[in-house]
């Protein structure tokens, strides 16, 4: 058996994975919404913990670099651009490099890019938040299981008029349970690309290229097979509605994110910055 990715659902014992659904749904969709106007002060408090949450719940950080690492490509190309693009203090590339070319060199190439001081504060801060937004994702989606999510879509959406509820939450269900499906199937395809020297390939667009392609294939196949299973069995909306059962911390995890949303409201309030 493959080793489980970050999104997999994996049964636990902690108090993460003994919540209400309906509970790690409204606090997870708040803490999203205040990480994205989080200070470092803030960040540095949910680092620790979302770490101590991610520990508990069994996704280790080998586990997490390794099915992640595209996405902290990602973050670091988001903190260049961030760094360079922000108005401020210039801060000369090459002088912070350490490479001394010649005076003409340095005028024709890096005459007009200059990283300044508030654009690398302003990069770690984006980047951060977006890592953590990540791993706030993957703490909700491996302790949640498929199910459980189509189960609190419904009764979110039940009351609302004109929306398909159920069908609603069949598509939630369905995309939750295919993010590790899709990394399953690129752990496939890298091992087949490498066992065939693929990676030696020195042309990047072509190593994309053989790479993308079959990826696609899979999933769109795996998608196919999921479809005529369902059809097969006769798979329709109207299904038993899902149980909820809480754990008696549902209170407490209310509480909490409450009050720490609260505290990053005023601390980023203008009459606090003022």
């Amino acid at each position: 058996m493959g080793d489980l990715t970050p999104f997999s659902y994996r049964p636990g014992h902690s108090v993460l994975f003994k919540l209400d659904v309906r509970c790690k749904v409204i606090c997870t969709a708040l803490l999203s919404i205040m990480m994205t106007i989080a200070d470092f002060s803030h960040l540095s408090l949910l680092t620790l913990l979302l770490s101590w949450a991610l520990y508990h719940s069994g996704v280790t950080i080998r586990i997490f670099i390794r099915d992640l690492k595209y996405f902290l490509f990602i973050l670091f190309l988001i903190f260049i651009v961030r760094a360079v693009v922000t108005p401020g203090t210039h801060l000369p590339i090459l002088k912070l490099m350490g490479v001394d070319l010649p005076e003409m060199v340095k005028m024709e190439i890096f005459s007009d890019i200059y990283v300044t001081e508030e654009g690398v504060i302003d990069g770690c801060r984006v980047a951060w938040r977006f890592l953590m937004i990540m791993v706030l994702g993957i703490l909700f989606s491996c302790s949640t299981q498929a199910s459980a999510l189509r189960g609190a879509v419904i009764w979110f959406l039940k009351p609302v008029p004109f929306i398909p509820e159920k069908r609603v939450g069949v598509m939630v269900s369905l995309f939750v349970r295919f993010l590790p499906l899709i990394l399953e199937k690129v752990h496939e395809v890298s091992d087949s690309q490498k066992a065939r020297c693929a990676n030696l390939q020195k042309n990047p667009l072509k190593r994309a290229r053989n790479i993308t392609v079959p990826i696609l294939k899979k999933v769109f196949q795996s998608a196919d097979t999921l479809a005529i299973a369902m059809a097969s069995r006769c798979y329709h909306e109207e299904r038993v509605e899902h149980y909820f059962s809480r754990s008696g911390y549902e209170g407490s995890f209310y509480s909490a994110t409450l009050a720490l949303a609260a505290f990053i409201l005023f601390y980023r309030s203008p009459l606090f910055l003022h």
